[in-house]
């Protein structure tokens, strides 16, 4: 016989789970960003431009340059409702990588309402019993927060 307290939890865990597999479900795939030209331009950690990984966005894609590699994605996912139904701010999610219903990295630009900078966090990898970040993704999320390059 489970306890209150023990139930409670347990719904708690479950309420989680169905938010979690509600914000994820809510990404369309995309190809290209010409509808985002706000986004475009080169970004570096904490915009300075000497340092790398960077990420070039423009209106074919994403071009991730990571470890002397260049990778470009022209075909991603878009949380548009990731902030909520009513959300009104500036910040847009994409999820680059995604593959199957896999979103190894979120990004967000336009992070904390700043616009030009873009943060990289791990979403379904680097999670506390998920699979760890791969190399690349490691990269990138070690080099957040990043600046629009000027």
């Amino acid at each position: 016989m489970q306890s209150r307290k023990d139930r409670a939890v347990l719904s708690g865990g479950l309420l989680i789970l169905a938010l979690a597999t509600i914000l994820s479900a809510q990404a369309v795939e995309i190809a290209g960003l010409q509808d985002f030209k706000a986004l475009h331009g080169r970004y570096a950690p904490a915009g300075d431009c000497t340092r790398w990984p960077q990420v070039m966005v423009d209106a074919s894609g994403m071009s991730f340059e990571v470890s002397g590699a260049n990778e470009k994605v022209s075909r991603m996912a878009y949380a548009a409702s990731y902030g909520g139904n009513f959300y009104e701010g500036t910040s847009q999610w994409f999820f680059p990588f995604g593959r199957g219903g896999n979103y190894p990295v979120l990004m967000t630009f336009n992070a904390n309402e700043k616009e030009g900078v873009m943060t990289i966090e791990g979403h379904d990898e680097g999670w506390k019993g998920g699979p760890p970040l791969s190399p690349r993704n490691r990269a990138l999320v070690d080099g957040s927060p990043y600046g629009k390059c000027r």
